[in-house]
């Protein structure tokens, strides 16, 4: 991920929690190049038709927070409307034990936060989240969520104070980053002790219909769990949390979906158009489906957890 602007120095001398950081230089030259960041010529419909996260896989990171005596407040995992959020159908979560609630709500910072899809639910369950995106066209789709304050900014050079968070969460953005910057970045504004949250919603590509459908939409990398992220700054071993559920969408909705992957944005119109009729044979011809019929889509997201060491 990267900014506009020739260069940015990302400041690791400061007091962050996992390790000492040395003053390091990055360019920031390409944030508004469709090659560098393809959401820069997204058409609008991200916010519409991209999936929401499970309750469960918020639950996870607020949990982790709990459990190493973060600043988390009356924080209700589940809060908020139930038709904003998937159907969950199974989950590996344990429950965190109770653990007395202070009066100061949990501080987050949603990098690469896209149209704010985890920051809004992280807000409705009552922490205060502060949204980096550095494409001005997923900002405005974001909608107006109390206790949420977007920032133009990138994973590796955030502009956020240094330890100020309880959990500093990576949702869908993870794979657009320099691992070793966003870590050592993500480590220097966690407090002692924060949680460092990677997450990924993916269709279940073990099913052979929904591979297909993902091979024909060329939605991109399947992030397997025997693989984790290995971030810079310190950070104690990754461990994985997985929630299975199901999207509902039509096939007129499953078209659109695929008009806001990166391959597609980057395509030709030639490329754009071959897809798109690949798509609709698929769902209309191949698998039968009629307009406006519910298709119930797998997924299984993916938590990857780990702590700041505290100094």
């Amino acid at each position: 991920m990267s900014a506009s602007g020739d260069e940015a120095t990302v400041g690791f001398d400061g007091s962050g929690a996992c390790e000492n950081k040395d003053s390091m230089t990055l360019s920031n030259a390409a944030s508004a190049s469709l090659e560098a960041n393809p959401f820069v010529g997204e058409g609008g419909a991200y916010a519409s038709v991209r999936p929401a996260y499970p309750d469960e896989a918020v639950a996870a990171l607020l949990a982790s927070a709990r459990l190493r005596g973060g600043r988390t407040g009356d924080i209700d995992p589940a809060a908020g409307d139930p038709a904003d959020s998937p159907s969950v159908e199974d989950t590996s979560i344990v429950p965190a034990p109770a653990v007395p609630a202070s009066s100061a709500p949990l501080r987050v910072a949603d990098i690469g936060a896209g149209t704010g899809k985890m920051s809004e639910l992280l807000a409705r369950a009552g922490a205060v989240v502060d949204a980096v995106e550095p494409s001005d066209a997923m900002r405005a789709q974001a909608s107006s969520i109390p206790g949420v304050t977007w920032h133009g900014g990138v994973a590796e050079d955030t502009g956020l104070p240094d330890g100020a968070f309880d959990i500093v969460v990576f949702a869908q953005s993870w794979h657009w980053v320099d691992s070793e910057l966003a870590g050592r970045e993500a480590a220097r504004i966690l407090a002692p002790g924060g949680t460092l949250g990677i997450v990924w919603n993916q269709m279940d590509v073990s099913i052979p219909w929904v591979h297909r459908l993902t091979r024909i939409m060329r939605s991109g990398d399947v992030h397997r769990p025997d693989r984790p992220p290995t971030p810079g700054g310190g950070f104690t071993p990754m461990r994985l949390t997985q929630v299975t559920w199901e999207d509902i969408m039509t096939p007129e909705q499953i078209l659109t979906l695929g008009t806001t992957r990166s391959s597609f944005i980057r395509a030709s119109q030639a490329g754009r158009d071959h897809m798109q009729a690949n798509l609709r044979w698929y769902l209309y011809e191949h698998l039968g489906y009629a307009p406006g019929e519910n298709v119930a889509i797998p997924y299984t997201t993916l938590v990857w957890l780990g702590e700041c060491a505290p100094e």
